[in-house]
């Protein structure tokens, strides 16, 4: 039987005593950002399948396009990127019943995906990047993760320059676009949130199938990040479920490099300092009670997870003595 979403996406009361979902990354590109393209390969990206769902992954998100700054990616074809997904969900699929994420902002992808076992479209266009997306999503009556992509809001920022361009589509005017430009980052996001929403539901994609994704690292500045993470509860007040992605992000890992933290990782110490950067955000994250992370390492953001959730659930803790938890 299929895993449900239920859990991860309902805000009720009772969803909130549950702890934070862990969504492991497999990308299967030549060019990947964070792991070198190395699960490029169909039965490598199964076996890093295997490897996250074991260290507790709920849901895998898979992707065949790179999203890193230029240079170093670029657009990939419709069918090339088809085929680099489409083999590892059906693998995937056949010998488990774990949640599966498309990490896509191209319609003909989702569909081809949605089709060949994946329960939700990661669309780090918000919808905006491709008319039919919305509509897609809704006919399979998928779930949607929605990100705020502030490189398609400000397109010209020095920050968005240096990311390759999404989406088939311009969708914003000229006028919205020097609007954007003058508003503080939330109030963009709150703008590109109302945008992306309004599409949802002419699309006719219910509330309850919609997760929001800040789009933290994507055409920020550091300062712009670190408020958005602050201030989490600002948009768990819109009340959609939220979709964090904060693992090996560039402004985390300056933050270790400006006071003294080895951070390359061509390193054993240096790989290993990004995933624990990366964790301590996560374990903030989960102690605000922020339904699913994304992450590269599992293990290590499982660790965190657990920790966090520990202390945000205190009150259903057992109240046990020293002698009988030692």
């Amino acid at each position: 039987m299929m895993k449900s979403l239920e859990g991860v996406t309902d805000m009720s009361s009772k969803a909130n005593h549950a702890k934070t979902a862990i969504c492991g990354i497999i990308n299967v590109t030549p060019d990947s950002f964070s792991d070198g393209g190395q699960f490029f390969a169909l039965e490598q990206a199964l076996q890093q399948a295997r490897k996250l769902i074991a260290e507790g992954a709920s849901m895998l998100d898979i992707g065949g396009e790179s999203t890193r700054p230029r240079p170093g990616s670029s657009y990939v074809e419709i069918e090339e990127e088809i085929q680099r997904v489409v083999p590892v969900i059906k693998a995937i699929r056949k010998e488990s019943d774990v949640l599966i994420s498309i990490d896509t902002w191209k319609s003909q992808v989702a569909e081809a995906a949605l089709a060949a076992g994946a329960n939700l479209v990661n669309d780090i266009t918000g919808l905006m990047g491709d008319e039919k997306m919305a509509h897609v999503v809704a006919k399979a009556r998928a779930k949607v993760v929605i990100m705020f992509n502030p490189v398609m809001a400000r397109p010209q920022h020095p920050s968005s320059l240096i990311f390759p361009h999404f989406g088939f589509e311009e969708p914003f005017t000229n006028e919205d676009l020097a609007d954007f430009e003058q508003l503080p980052v939330e109030e963009l996001m709150t703008a590109f949130f109302e945008r992306a929403l309004t599409r949802a539901n002419q699309a006719g994609i219910a509330q309850d199938k919609i997760m929001l994704d800040p789009g933290i690292g994507f055409g920020l500045t550091k300062k712009e990040n670190l408020l958005l993470l602050r201030d989490l509860d600002k948009l768990r007040q819109q009340g959609y479920p939220i979709f964090l992605g904060v693992s090996r992000k560039r402004f985390v890992i300056n933050i270790l490099e400006e006071n003294g933290f080895e951070v390359n990782p061509e390193t054993e110490l240096g790989f290993r300092n990004r995933d624990t950067a990366s964790a301590h955000v996560t374990s903030i994250a989960a102690r605000q009670g922020i339904e699913v992370v994304r992450v590269h390492d599992v293990a290590s953001h499982r660790m965190a997870v657990e920790i966090a959730s520990a202390i945000r659930l205190a009150d259903d803790a057992e109240n046990l003595d020293l002698k009988q938890y030692k």
